[in-house]
């Protein structure tokens, strides 16, 4: 199996597919593993770190994924790369399908596999790979959320900590995922008040993160906004569903109630908000004002800790990888179900039911093939 790991294009996307210990690791399973030059240099990695891992770097992404038959990336391939895929092509990545559907059509025309991250649901109900990065971006969230509130950048000036004396910072948290729970626990360790609004307590089990007693939870619901946004520091939305189209969740009326000097942050921007007055913003410009509100918007936030996501993503993604490694990726479907959540499309066929519908294509089932398959 010849694998390849290329440098990722995507703006301010500084993470990489795989760290030098993770191909070290498929190189043992007997893969051979080409690096595209400067692939890791943002996460910390050197060429000759690869190589030291017994990695062939190669110069260019064509020549990458001229010799590649599995493809490790971190975000969907932009489109100047999709006429470097092929058919044969197994492409691992956060593709964030739903959101971007005519992306999906154009990678459906190459007539490749895609084993999105996002997806992959294991049968404790754990999202691993998901999880992994939205564990990081909920705490990014607070840290880009108490700069922010400070008074040189307009923000109330209130101070995310604990001073002894002093009514703590009010931070609110709509969502139930894994952004959500660990932005509520980095913002309650923090020492501020922490209120969670979840459209249903019951989503909260589906976590392995236990979270203090002092975070208050409420549903998530119009009377409760009304009550608690008046009050509220920073407000986080981590709300949306990866599996569908997206819709806001809080209308503007129900925003303007947050105090002048108050901060959002919109986990939800990739697939089109949570916050009725969001918009798309960037690194070089991460906030605008509306209504004397601060909105902070960058997506994929992840990308700005290389270091530490590259390092997360390719611990999670090990066991999944070198059993591929061991087994070929057809073989590890077939030989391990629970996998198959993770699974997008297989031979330009789209093997998501709520995708092919949100498509308006057939579903292909991917059991069939499998039991049908010698």
């Amino acid at each position: 199996m010849v694998i390849g790991i290329p440098v990722e294009i995507r703006n301010h996307e500084c993470r990489v597919g795989a760290t030098p210990e993770l191909v070290g690791m498929l190189a043992d399973k007997g893969c051979k593993v080409l690096v595209e030059t400067k692939a890791g240099v943002k996460s910390g990695f050197r060429d000759e770190d690869y190589e030291a891992a017994s990695a062939v770097i190669v110069p260019s992404p064509e020549k990458l994924y001229s010799k590649s038959e599995i493809i490790l990336k971190v975000k969907s391939p932009n489109p100047v790369e999709y006429e470097l895929i092929q058919p044969h092509h197994t492409i691992f990545a956060y593709f964030q399908f739903f959101s971007n559907l005519e992306a999906t059509r154009s990678l459906m025309a190459r007539g490749c596999n895609c084993f999105t991250y996002d997806l992959l649901r294991m049968k404790s109900g754990l999202m691993p790979l998901l999880n992994v990065d939205r564990q990081i971006t909920g705490q990014l969230a607070v840290q880009q959320g108490a700069y922010f509130i400070q008074a040189h950048k307009k923000g109330r000036g209130v101070f995310l900590g604990e001073v002894p004396g002093v009514s703590p910072a009010k931070v609110g948290i709509v969502g139930a995922n894994y952004a959500a729970i660990y932005a509520a626990l980095y913002a309650a360790r923090s020492g501020a008040h922490v209120t969670m609004f979840v459209p249903d307590a019951e989503d909260l089990t589906y976590s392995d993160v236990t979270l203090p007693p002092s975070v208050k939870i409420l549903e998530s619901n119009s009377d409760n906004f009304k009550e608690i946004f008046p009050s509220t520091d920073l407000l986080i939305c981590a709300a949306q569903r990866i599996d569908e189209t997206s819709t806001a969740v809080i209308d503007e009326e129900i925003i303007n109630l947050l105090p002048a000097g108050a901060v959002t942050i919109d986990l939800d921007i990739e697939f089109g908000g949570s916050l009725a007055t969001s918009q798309p913003t960037t690194y070089e410009n991460p906030v605008f004002v509306k209504n004397e509100i601060i909105h902070y918007c960058v997506p994929g936030i992840a990308g700005t800790v290389p270091v530490t996501a590259s390092a997360a993503l390719s611990q999670a993604l090990q066991p999944l990888i070198l059993k591929c490694a061991e087994k070929g990726f057809a073989e590890l479907l077939r030989a391990e179900e629970e996998f198959y959540s993770g699974l997008a499309i297989f031979e330009g066929r789209i093997t998501n039911e709520k995708l092919a519908e949100a498509l308006a294509v057939s579903f292909y089932d991917f059991k069939e093939f499998i039991t049908s398959s010698p």
